[in-house]
């Protein structure tokens, strides 16, 4: 689970603005889901054991039949915003606290605490990951 969550704390690190958001489907459940940030692409899968999270360093490595969910809820109200944070989520109501490895509940923070910030969740629910925005 860390080194899958390093990836996007890096990119929150970094104030990566989030560029496109493409998935397998559109809905508010996907089997994979790929983030691109202008500072790198990710890929979010989910399986029985929680999310999975990979850097995808060639665009040969993105999974066949994305469409592109630009115009979709919650990214397009996200589209250019800085990730500012990236934690494991739902354990504080125990969802999904299988065990320490697993990460079955994340929570991505667009825009700074001050900036009033959009809260993005991804919550691995067998081989969907079921995404919703706090708040809304």
């Amino acid at each position: 689970m860390q080194a899958d969550l390093a990836i996007l704390e890096r990119a929150a690190e970094s104030r990566g603005k989030i560029l496109r958001a493409e998935g397998d489907r559109a809905g508010e459940r996907l089997g994979a889901l790929v983030l691109t940030f202008d500072v790198g692409r990710v890929l979010v899968v989910s399986s029985e054991e929680g999310l999975v999270i990979e850097h995808i360093s060639d665009p040969a490595g993105m999974p066949d039949g994305l469409a592109v969910l630009d115009d979709e809820e919650p990214w397009w109200r996200l589209l250019g915003q800085p990730l500012t944070a990236a934690w494991p989520g739902g354990v504080e109501e125990g969802v999904g606290a299988r065990g320490l490895g697993s990460l079955m509940v994340l929570k991505l923070r667009f825009r700074e605490e001050s900036e009033n910030p959009r809260v993005v969740q991804l919550e691995a629910t067998g081989a969907s990951i079921r995404v919703s925005l706090e708040g809304v």
